[in-house]
């Protein structure tokens, strides 16, 4: 069986993520796998596995034909039979099935605003739909997204849970500044509006009167955008934020640095199932989560971490309060939750519940 894994980039997101945990995964059950970032590489190239290969189709735009002949020339060469289409992937997907006879499509929908799918743009995607054999959704609000609205068949749809795999991260040392202060709160998040940094800095100004020594990381890519401006303003002239966070961009070392951190904290209006979530497990490290998505699934509606309302600081607060006053209580919870990741969200059931639909696909 030979899969081709696309994605748009390999910047250091939960899709991206995905993609490469998948593309490995499926290589080390002896499928021939390929993975391609159709416009960038990124920081996740250092974790593709030696056994799978990788390219960059370096695509300039949505009607880039050279990138995309360099693709479909890629899939004759190597004889590829599905292409596992990531997010906004789908498309030129498609546009590669329609030019190829015989290929097959997987489309994995990761669409993290999954609390305002009526204002998601769907014309291109009903279209899509028709050519897709399959699609696997990342939570309910997509599986019925998928069915209802996109109105690809029931039987072609599939929830299948994110999973953590990235470990070739551990055992490393993190660099991070102030590595000796405490209590250190992370956010593993991208720098992106529906993530809510907001609600976290004005929270973290809460803690800050409580334990003046504390620090704040958030880690991950930002766009240069006013967003990520707006942000970098509030660290710069809040005093109570300036120089104690730090933006620490799009990293590689993110297993060290969560262990280097006491609480993990989500902080988002909208998410789909945060794969940032399932890495705060495996680190073992006690999370405070707004309750949006399928937070409360991993969390096990709060049995795992603390779950607190979105858009709500005070709530926010106090979730990380009850962390850092109750270290034996969180720490319970922190190895309930890596016991669940491990045992619910593993590489080795979502690889072989792949790998029946991929076979499915050919009766």
């Amino acid at each position: 069986m030979q899969v081709l894994t696309l994605i748009d980039s390999l910047i250091a997101a939960g899709a991206e993520r995905m993609a490469v945990n998948i593309a490995n995964g499926l290589a080390a059950q002896g499928v021939d796998s390929h993975l391609c970032a159709t416009r960038a590489g990124g920081p996740l190239e250092e974790f593709v596995e030696e056994q799978v290969p990788f390219f960059v189709a370096d695509k300039k735009g949505v009607l880039d034909l050279k990138a995309l002949m360099g693709i479909r020339q890629y899939i004759r060469k190597n004889k590829i039979e599905i292409i596992h289409a990531h997010s906004s992937s789908a498309f030129w997907a498609v546009v590669l099935k329609i030019l190829t006879p015989g290929l097959r499509v997987v489309w994995h929908d990761h669409f993290g605003f999954s609390e305002q799918l009526d204002e998601r743009p769907s014309f291109w995607l009903k279209i899509m739909g028709r050519f897709f054999d399959h699609a696997f959704v990342v939570n309910d609000k997509l599986h019925h997204y998928a069915i209802s609205v996109l109105k690809i068949p029931s039987q072609k749809v599939s929830f299948l849970a994110n999973f953590a795999d990235l470990g070739s991260e551990m055992g490393s040392e993190a660099d991070i500044p102030d590595k000796d202060s405490n209590p250190k709160l992370v956010c593993l998040a991208n720098l992106r509006r529906q993530k809510d940094h907001d609600n976290l800095l004005d929270a973290f100004k809460k803690v800050v009167e409580v334990y003046p020594g504390a620090r704040l990381y958030l880690v991950g890519g930002h766009f240069n955008d006013d967003y990520y401006r707006h942000l970098q303003g509030r660290l710069k002239n809040e005093t109570d934020l300036n120089e104690r966070t730090f933006i620490l961009g799009s990293r590689n070392d993110v297993a060290a640095i969560l262990a280097s951190c006491d609480v993990g904290v989500l902080s988002s209006l909208s998410e789909g199932l945060p794969v940032s979530l399932l890495e705060y497990g495996m680190a073992q490290l006690p999370v405070v989560c707004t309750n949006v998505g399928d937070c409360g699934l991993v969390l096990d509606g709060g049995r795992c971490g603390e779950l607190v309302p979105p858009k709500d600081a005070g709530a926010l607060v106090q979730g990380i309060f009850s962390v850092l006053n109750h270290p034996e209580v969180a720490q319970n919870k922190a190895q309930l939750l890596k016991e669940r990741v491990e045992s619910e969200f593993s590489r080795t059931g979502a690889i072989e519940k792949i790998l029946n639909v991929y076979r499915g696909m050919g009766r």
